[in-house]
């Protein structure tokens, strides 16, 4: 009989180290809710397959975890505020619970569970929001509801048809009861309680082999010896203080096995390397421990050997006896033996099998062992499939279970396959093979690129290093064995792979922020179990766009009212410092004070304290603030004089200024004196009172803090409690804001340097509004004597001779990738006076067309680079540079990063318009490469859906310091799903930067006393002439020429975004009014057709042409008597303001620019310059349309209807002059942005120990 297969089903169980040791509680819930989801599950599964066998890798801290449950030693965060009563929950708890407590309704499990899934979506709409605002997100009754199905989620579903009282609730699904959350953490517990034994169990009737790691799932390589990652990537950037302690490698070894042998009563054979990752010197450690074989990655292997795993067409190896066969390698330390996954069957079953049946998926991987087995030679093979046992469940229908029914009761009836441990195919079968050296690497592409490398996994790798070096430092120095013992362990625990993992540019698990706390939260407690206080690097998030969380600089000048009550509406563009989010979302602050807010108008500092509970009134706090002196007036206080006693070192500034605020009654009175020893005894400089409502708020004068315009200001809060002190804020560093004004006079009349980049300027190059704004907006700054200039790509449709072109720069090195691709630059003219620039490279733009191609990231990252590159050899240095849409939306993002640091580019403001928001340049994550900005990674702003894909507009709205869209009201309609195109969280969050300028046009063009197109020419004095055109037109599109039919026209892209299913909707009610349509466009199909349909049926009243032709759309603008736009939404829209000019009478729909430009026509005061209807109806707009033409029976109205329309200034000099002061206030916000400078640090203001240890 032929040998059957043998299989190694080998299943990894790790969760981090979720706890905090010092505060003896549980962080993060994911070790309890596997309990109940997948650990018992696993085990438990094989009761029902006797014949199948399988190896458990558990965790050491894992088990240990699951221990610390079951013997319920500690508490746990999420379970603590879960069993509350919701009645109990303070605003912060409910906060928490709506954000962390709802998971992605992408997630299989919470799209099961209507309820659940309602909960999720509603938070998901309202996310971003600030805590107070998400504590209101929920009622009593829905927040309830949250708080059973975060938990009831995530029981199995063979344990949730099993017990009654589940079920019930399951069937329940809503208006839970306080009593109804009992049932559901009584089995966590019980389920707790088995998971262990289950596995004992298995492994004692000898079904399963139970295998160790070590202690807390470190990479060994790398803590071993860091600099080992460049042996797989030479060119790897690394830490500046490589990590190097091949002793911790050994002891998280020892520890592993040891505590295994205890919890199992059974010395481990074999161990999973964390990650899979290996190298000759972690065989040398697994061989010292006696353990018999580890197991590794395919990909290892090939290195390893030598010999390329190689597959045929069918997914089959070549030479299946390469991979599925064990290894022999001899180490200093003994022999040990390898074996090594094959990497496309775990993956099936880790990210391919969830997208199928389970029957058929099952088969599939029956089928595949099948067609290994037929190649099977003499030798026996063991084919090993590994991986995680319990997160890919999460994607499976029914929590992975019945593929794995399906799969156990295959297998058992297989004589094909057996199913074995490898402990025991090793004891069976002699080992044949052998390695001489293990190739460094992991499981993820034979490297170690996914821990180590990117810009947040190399602080992280520093932080650690210069933490562990600590350690070792007081080991060798102090005898606290407790401490240190403590301090050792918090070090390893900060060792676990996880944490890189998550840091890494391309992993993002909606929580990296807490992973970040945490991390850093282990290492500040090396330094607390040593009774030292931790360095101020460890408060600042290693996540850098996390920051935005923890703290925000302020967006514009603010003057909130000062009555007590908060208006969050006043505060939104001011900044705050987070003190919770920066200490950590599992570790509320011991102090008083969860956030500060800040901002200032011209005169007065304004000042909010949000208190811990949300109301100042219970707490007997005292708060003393401390300011920094004029720098061109120097200061000598005197620091004693603050409670405190700190200076410099603690704050980064002298203090100058005290202020107190003590409780006087219901009030707190403040006051502000100098801290100069002179100024002993003197009077106050200020004082003033504050009522004490939701928060306490108070403003400063500038004046009394003796400032000047320009100055820079440094403060830092000191909070006081029973006349002890219990925080500092931030706890190391200043906040910072720059006094409004800049010392000198006149700065906004001065003339700017402004540099316009855009994908498209008329006339050079045009598909949509864009090109003319680009091209008139310019000359505009350009006549009011601003040195305004243009950039723009070379297609290959521009006429090098037509133009006059000329090259300026030749061979400009663009980085590209990391690699420079060269680029010359032509200049030109738009009109008479403004240069046009030329970013000319035939392999991205020679081709035709502009846009739509398969390198639309690469072509727009190298225009934007060259856009930048440009300006030194240039010798143009500008002010502000003004990038336009997604094309040059990384603009900002590349300043800030890649040339922050030079001088010549560090002061430049950048304003990003947004002229559609439906295009976004979303792209994969190697985008990011091509801009070189992959060290920086996602944005990770923390909003679902943007977290996850590299979406360029995302990017300037973040980076950006002004940003601004081209209408008032468009600026506030994108804010709402609605409109928002999903990016209005991110908008929300940046609200304070956002704008609107209506676009104007360009009247040199757009004159219809100057235009040569037209056949008569006219203005508003003369206005009879505008009958000609009218008649002129008729003639031209075929209609009867009458100057007493009304001529509607109509050009635009034929899409439902322009009001065209409106349009098709009244279509037969037009046909039976006195009217003309002439329609110019193209689009939609369905659309066109209607319109030729129509004008082939309606001969007299409508002409149709599809497509574009500049001359006609110029001569129905002045040959028509009414416009029509009835858009559903308009970001500005253009057509409306060009007929305005023409006395040509709009019909609009108010929204976006249409509800900027045109006022409905009132009768009776004679005002107004179009018709305008709100709902998007269609009975509305054919309402418009019988008033429009009502109106126009009467003569003498409508000419001072159409001289209202031509009296509106719809010129770019307005425009313009907005864009100046828009431009002065980037320069403005980008001046203190690079100024502020508030430590993202979070509280540790006097911690416990440091309080031990005197400070």
């Amino acid at each position: 009989m032929t040998r059957p297969l043998h299989v190694a089903f080998v299943w990894h169980m790790h969760q981090p180290y979720y706890k905090d040791d010092l505060q003896n509680t549980f962080l993060l819930p994911w070790v309890r809710l596997r309990c109940a989801k997948d650990y018992y599950k696993m085990p438990a599964l094989l009761d029902g397959y006797p014949s199948i066998k399988q190896t458990f890798n558990l965790v050491p801290a894992l088990v240990a975890q699951v221990e610390d449950y079951v013997e319920g030693r500690s508490a746990d965060v999420y379970l603590d505020l879960a069993r509350r009563p919701v009645s109990e929950l303070t605003t912060d708890e409910r906060a928490f619970i709506a954000r962390w407590m709802t998971e992605s309704s992408q997630i299989r499990r919470v799209r099961q569970y209507p309820r659940y899934l309602d909960l999720v979506r509603k938070r998901e709409q309202a996310w971003p929001r600030a805590a107070d605002e998400m504590a209101k997100l929920f009622s009593d009754a829905e927040l309830r509801d949250l708080q059973v199905w975060f938990n009831l989620s995530w029981i199995g579903p063979e344990v949730m048809a099993a017990d009654d009282r589940i079920a019930e609730l399951v069937r329940k699904g809503r208006d839970f009861s306080e009593d109804d959350k009992l049932p559901v953490f009584d089995l966590q517990v019980d389920l707790q309680r088995k998971v262990l034994p289950k596995y004992r169990e298995v492994q004692d009737r000898g079904q399963a082999e139970l295998i160790t790691s070590p202690y807390y799932h470190p990479i060994l390589p790398l803590i071993a010896e860091l600099g080992i990652a460049r042996v797989a990537r030479p060119d790897l950037a690394m830490p500046r203080r490589l990590f190097s302690h091949p002793e911790d490698a050994a002891e998280q070894l020892r520890l592993g096995i040891e505590a295994h042998t205890r919890r199992f009563s059974t010395r481990p054979r074999g161990v999973w390397p964390p990650e899979a990752a290996v190298s000759d010197d972690v065989a040398r450690l697994a061989a010292d421990q006696g353990l018999e074989w580890m197991l590794s990655d395919e990909g290892i292997l090939a290195r390893s050997s030598g010999s390329p795993i190689n597959r045929d067409g069918d997914g089959q190896l070549m030479q299946p006896e390469l991979l599925y066969a064990p290894y022999r390698m001899e180490t200093s330390g003994g022999p040990i033996r390898l074996v090594f996954r094959d990497g496309r069957l775990s993956n099936a079953i880790g990210f391919e099998y969830q997208n199928s049946t389970a029957d058929e998926a099952a088969k599939d991987l029956i089928d595949r062992l099948h067609g290994i087995r037929r190649r099977q030679q003499d030798a026996p093979l063991l084919t090993v499939i590994a991986l995680d046992g319990e997160n890919c469940w999460d994607f499976y229908e029914a929590n992975g279970n019945d593929f794995l029914h399906s799969l156990y009761s295959r297998l058992s009836h297989d004589p094909e396959v057996k199913t074995v441990t490898v402990s025991e195919f090793l004891a069976e079968f002699p080992t044949q093979r052998s390695l001489a050296r293990i190739h460094p690497g992991s499981w993820i592409n034979a490297n170690f690129d996914t821990w180590v490398g990117d810009q947040e996994h190399n602080v992280a790798w520093e932080l650690l290093a210069e933490a562990r070096d600590f350690l070792s430092e007081r080991e060798r120095q102090a005898d606290d064995v407790a401490g240190l013992a403590a301090a050792r362990r918090e070090a390893l625990i900060a060792e676990g792979s996880d944490w890189f993992w998550w840091f890494g540019r391309s992993h993002d698990s909606g929580m990296d922020q807490i992973w970040d706390s945490l991390f850093r939260l282990h290492l500040r407690n090396i330094y607390m179990s040593c009774q030292q206080p931790p360095p101020a690097r460890l408060y600042q998030p290693i996540v850098k766009e996390a920051e935005s969380s923890a703290s925000k600089r302020p967006d514009r000048k603010i003057t909130p009212k000062l009555n007590g009550v908060v208006d969050q509406e006043e505060w939104s563009a001011g900044g705050y410092v987070d003190v919770t989010a920066l200490f950590g979302a599992m570790h509320p602050p011991k102090g008083a004070v969860r956030r500060i807010w800040f901002g200032h108008d011209d005169h007065n500092l304004y000042l909010r304290f949000d208190l811990i509970g949300g109301d100042v009134a219970p707490r007997a706090v005292e708060l003393e603030m401390l300011f920094s002196a004029s720098p061109g007036r120097g200061g000598d206080g005197d620091a004693s004089r603050s409670r405190k006693g700190s200076g410099r070192s603690d704050f980064g500034f002298d203090p100058a200024f005290r202020l107190t605020a003590r409780r006087d009654g219901g009030e707190f009175q403040l006051e502000l004196r100098e801290m100069r020893p002179a100024a002993a005894g003197a009077p106050p400089r200020w004082a003033g009172r504050a009522s004490t409502g939701e928060a306490l708020v108070f403003a400063v004068p500038f004046e009394a803090l003796g400032q000047d315009p320009g100055d820079r200001l440094e403060m830092v809060a000191l909070a006081y409690e029973g006349g002890k002190p219990v925080e500092q804020l931030p706890p190391t560093g200043s906040i910072a804001v720059r006094v409004p004004g800049d010392g000198s006079q006149g700065g906004e009349n001065r003339p700017l340097k402004i540099l316009v980049v855009s994908a498209e300027v008329a006339p050079f190059a045009k598909v949509g509004g864009l090109a003319d704004v680009a091209g008139a907006l310019p000359k505009a700054l350009r006549a009011m004597g601003h040195d305004v200039r243009v950039v723009m790509p070379r297609y290959g449709s521009i006429d090098v001779d037509k133009y006059r072109l000329h090259r300026v720069v030749s061979d400009l090195g663009v980085p590209l990738a990391h690699q420079p691709v060269n680029a010359d630059v032509l200049e030109g003219r738009i009109g008479e006076n403004v240069p046009i620039y030329f970013i000319e490279n035939q392999q991205f733009f020679g081709r035709e067309g502009m846009y739509g191609f398969w390198d639309d990231d690469a072509r727009f990252i190298y225009f934007s680079r060259a856009a930048l590159e440009m300006l030194r050899p240039l010798g143009f240095q500008p002010d502000v540079i003004h990038v336009n849409d997604w094309h040059t939306a990384v603009i900002p993002n590349m300043l800030a990063r890649l040339y922050a640091s030079d001088p010549f580019y560090a002061n430049i403001a950048t304003v990003l318009t947004i002229h559609n928001l439906a295009f976004q340049g979303v792209f994969g994550y190697g985008t990011l490469h091509l801009a070189d900005l992959e060290p920086w990674g996602l944005l990770k702003a923390g909003i679902p859906g943007l977290d996850d894909i590299v979406n360029l507009l995302g990017r300037g709205l973040y980076f950006s310091d002004v940003v601004n869209t081209v209408s008032n009201r468009y600026a506030e309609e994108i804010l709402t799903p609605e409109y928002g195109e999903k990016m209005d969280p991110l908008l929300r969050v940046f609200r304070g930067k956002l704008h609107g300028i209506i676009n104007g046009i360009d009247y040199e063009v757009f004159n219809p006393l100057t235009d040569a197109s037209i056949e008569s020419r006219y203005d508003m004095n003369t206005l009879e002439k505008k009958v000609e055109n009218k008649l002129a037109l008729q003639k031209e599109v075929g209609l009867p020429q009458d100057p007493a039919i009304p001529v509607i026209g109509l050009i635009s892209r034929l899409y439902d975004q322009k009001g065209l299913d409106l349009i098709a909707n009244i279509m037969w009610g037009l046909m039976r009014l006195n009217l003309q349509l002439i329609v110019l466009g193209a689009g939609d199909a369905r659309y066109e057709e209607m319109f030729r349909a129509n004008a082939r049926d309606n001969p007299q009243k409508v002409a149709a042409t599809i497509g574009f032709k500049p001359v006609l759309a110029q001569h129905i603008y002045a040959g028509s008597d009414l416009f029509l736009m009835p858009s559903r939404f308009e970001p500005c829209g253009l057509g409306q303001l060009i007929s305005l000019r023409y006395g040509t009478i709009p019909i609009v729909r108010a929204t976006g620019g249409l509800a900027d430009t045109i006022a409905d026509w009132d009768p009776v005061k004679q005002t107004g310059n179009g018709f305008v209807f709100s709902a998007y109806d269609h009975w509305d707009l054919y309402a418009q349309v019988v008033r429009a033409l009502e109106t126009f029976r009467q003569p003498a109205v409508w000419r001072r209807l159409q001289v209202n329309a031509m009296s509106t200034d719809v010129s770019w000099a307005n425009s313009a002059d907005k864009y100046v002061r828009l431009y002065h206030s980037a320069i403005a916000n980008h001046a203190e942005a690079t100024e502020y400078s508030a430590t993202p640090a979070g509280p540790y203001g006097w911690s416990e120990a440091e309080k031990a240890a005197g400070s």
